[in-house]
């Protein structure tokens, strides 16, 4: 039996084909490098300065318009607004069942529509002060659908089911 001939039976073509041009490759490498370090000092700085104009060319990139929002929304209400147009807020008492009830349906409506949430405690009187002077006065458990830049586009009292939810912050606009 040859066994030159069995061992290349053990190795696949594929393998030795990738080794072959990984050889190649890292020769051609060190050919090149090689004849870098080979030529004279201007050079480096020509290429050096050419670098620097294609990197500040590369910068030139537009930039997004400011996202611009009304005057006393509630702070969290607004931060969820730079990122998303439209907001699902559950406005909540406590850790009451209901009211984690409530906040859940809010929050999975907003999920299946790709909205952004918040949940804000009203017990909490500087966030009431900021939702009261912002949308009126809050019942807990309480659903509100906010639009840029700061427009409440639906209001919802008590528990709601999520699919309502996702609803409403569809047709506000989410995804358009």
């Amino acid at each position: 039996m040859n066994t030159i001939a069995a061992s290349t039976r053990r190795v696949p073509r594929a393998a030795l084909i990738g080794i072959v041009a990984l050889i190649a490759a890292f020769s051609a490498l060190m050919v090149v490098r090689v004849m870098g370090s080979s030529s004279s000092d201007s050079a480096p700085v020509a290429a050096h300065t050419a670098l620097k104009t294609r990197v500040a060319h590369a910068h030139a990139a537009p930039t997004k318009p400011a996202v611009v929002l009304l005057d006393g929304l509630p702070a969290p209400i607004a931060a969820r607004l730079r990122l998303s147009k439209v907001v699902v807020v559950s406005l909540y008492t406590g850790t009451s069942a209901v009211d984690r009830a409530a906040v859940g349906e809010a929050s999975s409506g907003a999920r299946q529509v790709g909205a952004a949430f918040t949940a804000i405690n009203v017990l909490d009187e500087t966030q009431a002060r900021a939702i009261a002077a912002f949308g009126g006065p809050a019942d807990s458990p309480s659903v509100l659908v906010v639009k840029r830049p700061g427009k409440i586009v639906a209001q919802f009292t008590g528990t709601v089911d999520g699919t309502v939810v996702a609803q409403a912050a569809h047709n506000a606009g989410v995804g358009r």
